[in-house]
């Protein structure tokens, strides 16, 4: 049995020797003591000496305790037989006690095994863990042992971390102290929020569980929620932005079905609570199904859409918007949501409106200035030709002044020839004789 490695795990050799030397030492000194109390005939109490190395060997080595134990059954039973000739009675006394050791040696080896598989089993959670489990002493608040994965999270060697009083891993001192205190008067802590101290000094959040033990010592968990809390601010950096942004935004699921809206839009929409517009799809609010055709289109296709659009408020009065829709996909390209930013542009809208009716008034305006030179030139050559009837010195002045009058109308016809160039530019960029979003509801509109 020399050098028997435990079947449960590495032990130091010297260990492994010490408790060796101990069965072979309490063994021999069982069977001397035993063969001389045959002698003197005081076996009642000699026997007994047996258990100690049959405990011992059957606890520490299981796999070979029951065989162990045959052994010196054996060994016990023929020196037995050898002092006292033989004799039936000794012999069966001495029998019966090598069942008793067998057994007893059999209990203890199922024991240890299964004390044995159940310490690899909790060393195994311990070690391979995900999360940081510790061990710390609760009078010098000192780290008795740690797995891998709680020194890792702070950055230390798991030799290194146990020299360091658990007391110094605390970023705050309030968090520490709170910490200590429920500890003290619940015995355990659930789910603790709080921020540790790495080796370089920088401070990392955990998610922190603790619980009282025996032997004056308690266990502590850690899991690190830094990347959790960092995406947690960012989220409310994010939120805040939509919430508080002048533009509407809406979010809603792929069926359109509003899950969020910011202060804007319902102010836009004239509702008193955000409430009041969740649940509902936007096309409840949408004139017209040729535009939702339009925009379920593009977004099918292109994921976007952009356009101006005629909506109803919560008192069903119309009023233009200009939506900018788009798909919001995941890392892998998944649609998770719509997203859709709302500009009311029906200030915009009527203000086109007017200028568009004041420039089509002026285009008629010239219109009317080119038929209105015609119109004067034909009674002016009348005149000219009855004067020419009754020659003399007024038929000379009125002629001359009739001349004047065309010139004044050919200057006229040019200033319409100017105002053609006029016309078009307001065409081309006030859109006047371009129709205005009609029943569609929808103008404008494109897929980016």
């Amino acid at each position: 049995m020399t050098g028997q490695t435990s079947p449960f795990g590495e032990r130091e050799e010297s260990f492994v020797d010490l408790w060796l030397f101990i069965i072979v030492t309490t063994t021999i000194l069982a069977l001397l003591v035993n063969i001389l109390a045959l002698y003197y005939g005081t076996v009642a109490v000699a026997t007994n000496l047996l258990y100690i190395p049959i405990v011992i060997a059957a606890y520490w080595y299981p796999r070979w305790g029951i065989l162990y134990a045959a052994v010196i059954a054996a060994i016990y039973l023929g020196i037995v037989a050898v002092i006292t000739g033989g004799s039936l009675g000794e012999l069966a006394a001495a029998f019966v006690t090598c069942v008793v050791v067998i057994g007893v040696a059999a209990v203890v080896a199922s024991l240890a095994i299964h004390m044995r598989r159940n310490e690899i089993k909790y060393r195994g959670i311990f070690n391979h863990s995900e999360a940081g489990i510790g061990l710390v002493n609760s009078s010098d608040r000192m780290i008795k042992e740690v797995n891998r994965r709680f020194a890792d999270t702070l950055g230390y060697d798991p030799a290194e971390i146990v020299t360091i009083p658990f007391t110094r891993l605390w970023s705050d001192v309030t968090d520490r102290d709170r910490f200590f205190q429920i500890l003290s008067n619940q015995g355990s802590v659930e789910n603790l929020e709080t921020r540790f101290m790495t080796k370089t000094g920088t401070s990392r959040w955990v998610l922190l569980s603790s619980g009282m033990l025996p032997d004056n010592q308690f266990v502590c968990t850690i899991v690190d929620i830094t990347a959790r809390k960092q995406a947690e601010e960012a989220l409310i950096i994010k939120d805040h932005a939509i919430s508080s942004s002048i533009n509407a935004i809406a979010i809603m699921d792929l069926d359109f079905t509003i899950t969020y809206v910011n202060h804007s839009l319902v102010t836009m929409m004239k509702y008193n609570d955000a409430h009041e517009l969740f649940h509902k799809t936007l096309w409840e609010y949408v004139a017209s199904k040729k535009g939702i055709d339009a925009i379920k289109d593009a977004l099918h296709w292109k994921g976007s859409w952009f356009g101006e659009i005629l909506i109803y408020k919560a008192n069903q009065t119309p009023f233009y918007i200009l939506l900018w829709i788009n798909l919001v996909k995941n890392e892998k390209d998944n649609p998770v949501c719509i997203m859709a930013s709302f500009i009311d542009i029906t200030d915009r809208k009527q203000m086109e409106a007017v200028k568009r009716s004041a420039l089509e008034q002026i285009e008629k305006n010239i219109e009317q200035f080119a038929v209105l030179g015609d119109h004067i030139r034909n009674p002016l050559a009348v005149i000219v030709g009855l004067s020419s009837l009754a020659p003399g010195e007024v038929t000379d002045k009125i002629i001359l002044q009739a001349r004047e009058i065309d010139r004044i109308v050919t200057q006229l016809d040019q200033g319409w020839i100017e105002s053609e160039k006029v016309r078009e530019f307001i065409k081309r960029y006030y859109m006047v004789g371009v129709p205005e979003m009609g029943e569609t509801g929808v103008a404008k509109g494109m897929a980016k």
